[in-house]
């Protein structure tokens, strides 16, 4: 199997640092990058998996039978527990997504020796840092030009919101039930908000939660990989040094 950008950075780092609590750190966030976003993929699989029709209400034994014979009856749904597990993975899914690239943001600052480190740290802090302190730096370039975009941009405030209030609400599930094949169906399909700092939710993007979840997931993963590509490439310019010299 191929070895990764981030499995060279970190042989890299090991060889060179004889700093034991950058070390320490170093491995601390490098291997939580990876956790964050094998969690980020989970609950975007639960999402893209999670059927209205795993929240039957079982019938109780009276109501099946008429007579002493079993009667065909339309399942109920819980769909309370059901709307609970959106908002659950959704949660998961936002909360996880940004702390991978936060938690790279706290690898950057270790890699590229950064002078003054903040109390908090974000991956837009990581980007200032290194078009200030490493101007020529490919990390830093690439940074610029991916937070500036609009999925980026529109994806940021999802992380704040689900701290403080759940996306989905069960008016927003609407439902039937269809007699020729036994199962419940989504009358329409579960959407985000448009901005969910903006109170009333609009839907005008028309924003389906697993689509646009799965899309994200795509464009962090990709981003995690590049940042890690041209931080190699930054290591290299600098004849294999790290922490990275200014």
């Amino acid at each position: 199997m191929q070895e990764t950008a981030q499995q060279k950075i970190r042989k890299l780092f090991h060889s060179n640092s004889g700093n034991r609590p950058l070390f320490y750190d170093f491995d601390l966030y490098d291997i939580s990058v990876s956790q964050k976003l094998w969690s980020t993929d989970y609950y975007c699989r639960q999402l893209l998996s999670i059927s209205v029709n795993q929240f039957h209400v079982l019938p109780s034994p009276s109501e099946t039978q008429s007579s002493g014979s079993a009667i065909l009856q339309t399942p109920m749904l819980d769909i309370s527990s059901y709307c609970r597990y959106l908002n659950l993975h959704l949660d998961g899914f936002f909360m996880n997504s940004m702390s991978a690239l936060d938690t790279l943001a706290h690898e950057l600052f270790i890699l590229y020796q950064c002078h003054q480190i903040p109390r908090n740290i974000y991956i837009g802090r990581a980007k200032d840092m290194l078009l200030n302190e490493h101007p020529y730096s490919a990390v830093g370039a690439l940074l610029n030009v991916q937070l500036s975009k609009p999925w980026f941009t529109e994806f940021e405030p999802f992380r704040h919101c689900t701290t403080h209030e759940s996306l989905i609400r069960y008016s927003d599930i609407i439902y039937r039930f269809d007699h020729v094949t036994g199962q419940y169906k989504l009358s329409r399909k579960i959407k985000l908000p448009d901005n969910p700092q903006v109170k009333p939710f609009t839907y005008n993007k028309n924003r389906v939660a697993s689509k646009y979840c799965q899309s994200i997931f795509n464009k962090i993963s990709w981003l995690i990989n590049n940042v890690h590509g041209c931080t190699l490439r930054d290591i290299r310019a600098r004849g294999n040094i790290v922490p990275i010299p200014p």
